[in-house]
């Protein structure tokens, strides 16, 4: 089994079934939308691939228009945090091969139904989303397989995790092969440093656009949201703060040996170069604070989503490109 990359992120998605309903005008939607056709036949998948933006064009595959505001960023595709993410990438901190090893050797097990009269063209779709618990046969035949992906073959069999959801919906339609489905919550969990519990992030405002092929849904599929900027402060800027801390003491060495202007860090490291980035408070101690996080990342990644609609942008925009496969499990 593979080793998960320092940055990995694990995904799940909880679509929270609080009013959600789909979107008139562009998005498909409307009045015979709003509850799910009981006639309709159970679809059920298994997430096999997804992707963070690599690079701002990315950014704009992946995004969606969440707050319904056209010609702002993008011209009305909002992604703000994939844009960033984007960015990032270029300059060498791509998370997407942490994310490829935690899709293929199990880590992430998403399961999705999607109920429908037909997957060409039908209303009153619902897409359900659940956890897996475990796989047959498993993601990896043992631990030296450097492979994985055992389960992602169209034909495995799942139980559910039994602690999670199983009346999480979102309702939607098809339009020639096309789900859209939308507003609502989606919880997003991000693991950025290992051996510590994901964070859970709930997308306001989601949105899905789902690609239904033959075989599964296909490229070009995307859920997106926005995260509450409080979320971001309260949860994403701890974890990236224990992350960075990991790396100090791989890169750096042990906080009580470490001295400025250096702080032990090896030339040319990724702990040098993190180091000098956020260690910025006065007088420098060669540690970074979860201040000093937030301090560095808020002027770049910017609020561009207003959820109450009080005048205020209180979010930031994020949409990923999702892939799956056939799958076997017992629908709730």
């Amino acid at each position: 089994m593979r080793l998960v990359n320092r940055a990995a992120v694990l995904f799940l998605g909880t679509v929270v079934s609080s009013g959600l309903v789909a979107c008139g005008g562009d998005d498909g939607g409307g009045d015979d939308d709003d509850t799910v056709d009981p006639a309709g036949t159970n679809h059920t998948y298994v997430v096999s691939r997804l992707r963070v933006p690599g690079s701002v064009n990315e950014a704009t595959q992946f995004g969606l228009d969440i707050d319904d505001v056209d010609g702002d960023t993008m011209n009305g595709i909002d992604n703000s945090l994939g844009t960033s993410l984007g960015t990032f990438a270029g300059q060498g901190l791509n998370l997407q091969p942490g994310i490829d090893t935690s899709v293929d050797d199990g880590s992430i097990m998403l399961l999705t139904n999607i109920k429908a009269t037909d997957l060409t063209n039908a209303s009153g779709v619902g897409m359900w989303v659940y956890l897996g618990g475990t796989s047959t046969p498993p993601a990896c035949d043992s631990p030296a397989d450097t492979t994985c992906r055992k389960h992602l073959t169209g034909s495995a069999t799942f139980t559910l995790d039994p602690a999670g959801p199983t009346n999480a919906l979102l309702v939607g339609r098809i339009m020639a092969g096309k789900f859209t489905g939308g507003p609502g919550t989606i919880n997003l969990q991000l693991s950025l440093a290992e051996g510590q519990p994901p964070v859970d992030l709930p997308l306001q405002m989601a949105k899905a656009e789902l690609n239904i092929g033959a075989t599964g849904i296909a490229t070009g599929s995307k859920i997106g949201g926005a995260i509450l900027q409080s979320d971001i402060e309260t949860k994403i800027h701890p974890a990236i703060q224990q992350l960075v801390t990991g790396i100090f003491e791989e890169d750096c060495g042990p906080l009580a040996n470490r001295t400025p202007p250096g702080c032990g860090c090896m030339s040319g490291s990724t702990g040098a170069t993190v180091m000098n980035l956020m260690d910025t408070a006065a007088p420098r101690n060669c540690d970074v604070s979860v201040a000093e996080v937030t301090a560095f990342l808020n002027p770049i990644i910017n609020q561009d989503i207003d959820t109450n609609m009080d005048g205020t942008k209180d979010a930031v925009s994020v949409g990923l490109g999702v892939e799956a496969v056939g799958a076997m499990f017992p629908v709730p």
